[in-house]
């Protein structure tokens, strides 16, 4: 048994140092940009009709999320209360992500996807009923914050069940040699809908739409996504046996085994988990930001309320623009150049940036400054993933990805119940400048140990 474990782990080493083909979830792989077939996998029925239905159904949830964080703000002002939603609603993500992977493996993904859509159409619609009804209120903050932080803590649950299994279903829809390019598109489709959903959400709220109404309109929007997969046709998914003297939690915590053994992978996981710790509460107190910082102490009542959710769009928008163009450069990137090298300089950027967003006090500044961000977060994050995925064996791929997504999703509660009291304590701007100092820290001492990311086996 002893040998056989050695001859797997010999193997494993071996299939790790092989760069592989498979494609970042981020971003737009370089053969894909290059090659000029952007669109080929729309020439397959089932892959348009899922990315149509994902692609309405996300710009329906950016939509829910730019209104749920107005709404939140609203009840007592208070930066506290978006950081107790964000943190119940990302949560279940940091507990379950292991688990939902392997459930995505053993069950029908598509009828799970399904069932998991089905319950957040009807989390949307109570959203919105609640709303309407007056229970999401200032005048009623403690009952509104429960209800809101319920259903938060439903939608998480949610999300985390069927994340993997989002993942995990391209390469049934597709044939193989089209999975770079239907991955990029995936990801297309996701970052447009970051940036359309919250202009149009303000857009449909400047209109004279109510904030229940908004959380109505993402609820019809995943009709759209379970009717594209209720009429697709996946291959049948193949399920991989378990390794040959390996227990269930062995199995399930191959992932994290493989990460602590790896230097490299270990600190690119390390360096998105700060990234996720101190950098992402800019968005998470983005309602406080605009309106401490951007929106004249003079403005009051409904006047006040309409600019804040104008602001906060475009914000929000520009912040998604500067993502997609931070998709397409790493894109572009040549095969030669080395990723981990990049990728300190792009943190050491989004460190920069958000020392620069605390600072702004206008909103043409900030929101350059927002995409800037926007741009050198997405582009962080997808040179840290496809440079775990350039080492991973293939069989420990999901697994090791199931860690990269809990030390970027699943840590989002931990900031948020960080930054959100903090935010109230010491205000947002100078939250948000905190956190940057720190993440600058790790962004130098990367950049001063290259020793840390394998660079000095790497030096051209």
């Amino acid at each position: 048994m002893t040998d056989d474990r050695e001859h797997r782990t010999n193997h494993d080493r071996r299939l790790g140092e092989i760069e592989t083909r498979e494609a970042d979830v981020e971003a737009p792989t370089q053969e894909v940009v290059r090659r000029g077939g952007t669109f080929e996998s729309f020439r397959h029925r089932d892959y348009t009709l899922f990315w149509s239905g994902a692609f309405v159904s996300n710009i329906g949830t950016w939509m829910q999320n730019y209104a749920l964080g107005l709404v939140v703000y609203a009840f007592r002002s208070s930066e506290l209360d978006l950081g107790v939603v964000s943190f119940l609603s990302g949560i279940p993500v940091l507990f379950l992500a292991l688990w939902a992977g392997g459930l995505a493996d053993r069950v029908d993904r598509k009828r799970l996807i399904i069932r998991t859509q089905a319950v957040l159409l009807v989390q949307a619609a109570a959203l919105g009923w609640l709303y309407n009804a007056g229970q999401l209120s200032p005048r009623t903050p403690i009952s509104s914050l429960a209800w809101v932080s319920g259903l938060g803590i439903l939608g998480g649950i949610m999300s985390a069940l069927a994340f993997p299994s989002w993942q995990s279903m391209l390469p049934d829809l597709v044939p193989k040699d089209l999975l770079l390019n239907a991955i990029a598109l995936n990801s297309a489709q996701f970052q447009s809908a970051r940036l359309v959903g919250p202009l149009l959400g303000g857009a449909l709220f400047i209109a004279g739409l109510t904030m229940g109404g908004i959380f109505y309109v993402n609820s019809v929007s995943f009709l759209f996504v379970i009717w594209a997969l209720w009429v697709i046709r996946p291959r049948k998914q193949e399920h991989h046996p378990a390794s040959a003297g390996e227990t269930g939690w062995q199995r399930l915590t191959a992932g994290l085994r493989y990460t602590r053994g790896n230097r490299v992978v270990r600190v690119l996981i390390l360096s998105t988990a700060l990234m996720t710790i101190f950098a992402m509460p800019y968005m998470m107190l983005l309602p406080a930001v605009v309106d401490k910082a951007l929106i004249a102490p003079s403005i009051h009542g409904l006047a006040r309320r309409v600019l804040q959710g104008r602001l906060f769009a475009y914000v929000m928008a520009a912040n998604g623009l500067g993502a997609v163009f931070g998709s397409l450069a790493v894109a572009s990137l040549p095969k030669t150049v080395v990723r981990e090298r990049i990728m300190r300089w792009s943190l050491l950027a989004l460190a920069l940036l958000l020392v620069a967003f605390s600072a702004s006090r206008t909103l043409a500044l900030t929101m350059a400054i927002s995409a800037l961000a926007g741009a050198a977060l997405l582009t962080t994050n997808s040179l840290v993933n496809t440079s775990i995925q350039s080492v991973v064996p293939n069989h420990l791929r999901g697994r090791v990805m199931a860690v990269f997504i809990m030390s970027f999703l699943g840590l989002m509660p931990i900031s948020a119940v960080i930054f959100g009291p903090l935010g109230e304590v010491i205000g947002p701007t100078n939250a948000i400048g905190g956190g940057a100092v720190v993440l600058l820290a790790w962004a130098i001492t990367l950049l001063l140990r290259p020793s840390l990311l394998g660079l000095e086996r790497k030096a051209a």
